[in-house]
């Protein structure tokens, strides 16, 4: 029996070798072939040809021929001849009868004549100018007399003087609206104040306190209490501001800067000698 056993084993051998076989011979693997990359080609650029501009050859120009600039022919210059004057003519005399009676009547005056008869007659009409009492001067008093602004004054310092410059009594100055009138000689020889609050007052010289005379006067400049209408220059001289720049700001941003609180000093002196009272 071993015989058969070992033929057994035997095919048993044959059938594995080929199935091995068979394995083996099996479906290959495919291999990936690779594909080719493609070479980019470069792209002929266009090369921009500057075409060159012909430009125009300008033609010669004619030069102008020369001409001949012809001299100045000497002229006569004529002489002035003398114009003469015309003479005085005679003012025609027109003759009207009436009645018997021959009344003669010249004519209306030429039109020079008639301007210089106006400008006589205003020159007679016009005032000399001259006034018994002129304003010898006048001033803002200044803020370091004047107290400051917080206790400042509000005063208006009166003098009044003699034609030779002396001060003398009995005077009667006051406002032009005859509101207010003091006498000189009441705050010192020759001297006089008058208060000045919220208004605005000119002053003048009215008459003699004692004889009653009358006079003739300038009339000051309207002294106020507010800087609103007080000229630049009587800051600016009195030391309120120290230019017109600082003025005009001030009376624009801070206008009752003092407010009340000027004072004024103001001279007048006669112009011919004044009659003492008795």
């Amino acid at each position: 029996m071993p015989t058969v056993r070992w033929i057994i084993y035997l095919m048993l051998l044959l059938a594995l070798a080929g199935c091995g076989e068979i394995l083996a011979s099996g479906p290959e693997t495919p291999t990936l072939t690779p594909t080719p990359t493609k070479t980019p080609t470069r792209t002929p650029t266009a090369t921009a040809t500057i075409t060159a501009t012909p430009t125009e050859t300008p033609s010669p120009t004619r030069t102008p021929t020369t001409t001949n600039t012809p001299l100045p022919t000497a002229t006569d210059t004529p002489t002035a001849t003398a114009t003469p004057e015309p003479l005085p003519t005679e003012t025609p005399v027109v003759e009207v009868e009436a009645e018997g009676e021959t009344v003669v009547e010249a004519e209306p005056p030429s039109d020079a004549a008639a301007e210089v008869e106006v400008a006589a007659e205003a020159e007679a009409a016009a005032p000399s100018g001259e006034v018994d009492f002129k304003i010898a001067s006048w001033r803002l008093w200044p803020l370091a007399l004047n107290s400051g602004c917080a206790k400042g004054m509000h005063v208006i310092f009166i003098h009044v003087l003699d034609v030779n410059g002396n001060p003398i009594n009995d005077i009667v100055v006051g406002d032009s609206w005859n509101n207010v009138e003091e006498v000189s000689g009441r705050k010192g020889m020759g001297q006089t104040e008058i208060d000045l609050w919220a208004n605005t007052m000119s002053l003048l010289v009215k008459r003699h306190a004692v004889t009653g005379e009358e006079f003739t006067s300038d009339t000051s400049f309207p002294f106020s209490s507010f800087m609103t209408t007080i000229p630049n220059d009587k800051m600016v001289e009195a030391g309120y501001c120290s230019n017109d720049i600082e003025c005009d700001w001030k009376r624009q941003f801070d206008s009752y800067y003092c407010g009340g609180h000027y004072s004024w000093e103001v001279i007048f002196q006669a112009t011919r000698p004044i009659a003492p009272g008795n």
